[in-house]
């Protein structure tokens, strides 16, 4: 598949579905494309290393944010993350009263979880 660049650059709206990739942020995940590409809950060298750059990852977001490494949880993304929080607050407070209120223009990875 051959991409066109446009004469005008493009204007991309959908920021919310992706991003692209700060130089230093593409930079960072270099080795974790190439080289270090074990599966972080496997016992052998590779998911040792993947497990290593998580957690250290995790703690450098945790010391920004002020707050414990056991409070930072990464998620594959937008649709998962919904589903972790909404259920979340469902969850601990559902002695409160078991009803979510939510509206018709929201994201479905909203919705679906609601419902």
């Amino acid at each position: 598949m051959r991409l066109e660049r446009s004469p005008m650059p493009p204007l991309y709206l959908d920021y919310n579905a992706t991003t692209p990739l700060l130089p230093e942020v593409a930079g960072a995940m270099r080795p974790f494309l190439s080289d270090f590409f074990g599966n972080p809950s496997s016992t052998h060298w590779f998911g040792l290393q993947t497990r290593q750059a998580i957690d250290n990852a995790r703690g450098q977001i945790a010391s920004l944010l002020g707050c414990d490494t056991d409070e930072i949880i990464f998620t594959s993304g937008g649709s998962e993350s919904n589903n972790y929080a909404i259920k979340g607050i469902a969850f601990a407070r559902e002695k409160q009263g078991k009803h979510l209120i939510t509206s018709r223009i929201e994201h479905p990875a909203v919705t679906e979880v609601c419902a």
